[in-house]
């Protein structure tokens, strides 16, 4: 592993632009500042759906509540419809918390929605439709800025999830292929991408 990653940093260099990871314990300081509201409502879903899930902007912004599945013995999961390594639709169940689970059913339930499940909230708490990816960003870092966090000055960006998970994992001693499984990565290279400032 650590022969691989010196082989591609020679490749690609240390100092490319890259996501800030949004890492378990800055989750956890996000997750603090969502209020008890609508919108507080929804980007707790967010938080937990992009860090558990690992998926890109478009693909969580693409999960309906149809989507969640139980899995008999082994938990809650959420099944990907389509992704960018899967342009035939055929589909992956992505295991979830009970924690996601219940929050994104109560969301369901509580204002009474149906089909995709991250949606815009205006200032008045009105839940209107499909979030838009872009938004994704801006409302992390939103919520990083009232946490009073200046770390760097870096910003989040959609792909910052999928990076501070796959830190996370690799940290806790989770093998390359296992990590490269979990957020749809075909290619090694771009697996180890993701890893390179770790």
């Amino acid at each position: 592993m650590v022969l691989a990653l010196k082989r591609m940093h020679r490749k690609i260099g240390r100092h490319q632009e890259q996501a800030k990871p949004l890492t378990r314990d800055i989750l956890d300081q996000l997750l603090q500042q969502c209020d008890n509201n609508a919108k507080g409502h929804r980007d707790r879903v967010l938080l937990l759906l992009g860090y558990e899930t690992m998926r890109r902007r478009s693909e969580l912004c693409n999960s309906k509540f149809e989507d969640l599945t139980h899995l008999p013995g082994r938990g809650h999961a959420i099944r990907l419809m389509r992704s960018k390594t899967d342009q035939e639709g055929l589909s992956k169940l992505i295991p979830i918390s009970a924690q996601l689970h219940s929050l994104i059913k109560e969301w369901h339930q509580k204002y009474e929605l149906e089909g995709t499940i991250l949606r815009s909230v205006d200032r008045h708490g009105n839940v209107g439709d499909k979030l838009n990816s872009g938004s994704i960003g801006t409302i992390l870092n939103r919520l990083k800025a009232n946490s009073g966090s200046h770390e760097n000055n870096c910003r989040f960006s959609g792909h910052s999830f999928r990076v501070g998970a796959a830190i996370d994992l690799l940290e806790a001693g989770v093998s390359l292929e296992t990590i490269m499984l979990k957020g749809g990565w075909r290619s090694q290279d771009n697996a180890m991408n993701y890893l390179r400032s770790w």
